[in-house]
């Protein structure tokens, strides 16, 4: 809740960096929640670096109910694909472990690696 997260973003959008103004703009007009972000400059990488226009003084989102989905979602597993970087300060923590859940699907979806008992093997 320290907003860092606010100030200095890059968007994924329809499966694609924005790297231009004009990007932006389409993206903006396609989606409209995209318009509360101003772009403040470049990556070394050449993506576009936005701020939210919803960020209040003390850090905090001034439309909190409204934010988009992004916003909601944060931080997803594309921050890997900015630097791998959260904030610096940023309280969220992100791990590269397997999902428990994942491996246990995998593994009953396979069905040689289970074995079915008869009443006989009792």
């Amino acid at each position: 809740m320290c907003g860092k997260c606010c100030q200095e973003l890059c968007l994924y959008i329809d499966s694609k960096w924005l790297c231009s103004k004009k990007q932006a703009r389409k993206a903006s007009i396609k989606n409209p929640h995209l318009k509360i972000f101003k772009i403040i400059g470049k990556t070394e990488d050449g993506l576009l670096k936005f701020a939210c226009t919803n960020l209040g003084k003390d850090g905090l989102c001034t439309d909190y109910a409204n934010r988009p989905p992004l916003c909601k979602t944060f931080p997803s597993p594309a921050i890997f694909l900015q630097h791998g970087q959260l904030p610096e300060g940023c309280g969220f923590r992100m791990s590269t472990e397997i999902d428990f859940q994942k491996v246990l699907e995998d593994t009953c979806n396979k069905k040689d690696s289970i074995k079915t008992f008869k009443r006989k093997d009792f």
